[in-house]
């Protein structure tokens, strides 16, 4: 399953990328993976396209405190988090 979603980032998307490199590994075992991330002008908000094998694992994610940590620790406003939509079908150029 894939997904549009976007959140709040308060440090720049440097910073958020750096810890989002920290914690690919965790995504990974967990069968989450960021496909592409970008961010507005003024990187304030993220918005990214998900893949998840199992949805139920993505709700592991969410609760486990040191993933969370670190994210919020990066400046994501954790409670912005936002699914936008799923994607059901897609072209890639």
């Amino acid at each position: 399953m894939k997904f549009l979603s976007t959140f709040k980032i308060t440090k720049g998307f440097d910073t958020w990328l750096k810890m989002y490199k920290e914690i690919e590994p965790d995504l990974n075992e967990l069968g989450i993976k960021i496909l592409w991330a970008g961010t507005n002008s003024d990187e304030t908000k993220v918005f990214d396209i998900t893949e998840v094998q199992n949805p139920a694992n993505f709700e592991i994610l969410v609760k486990r405190e040191d993933i969370t940590k670190k994210r919020a620790d990066a400046g994501v406003e954790l409670e912005s988090q936002e699914v936008i939509e799923t994607i059901s079908k897609e072209y890639w150029s």
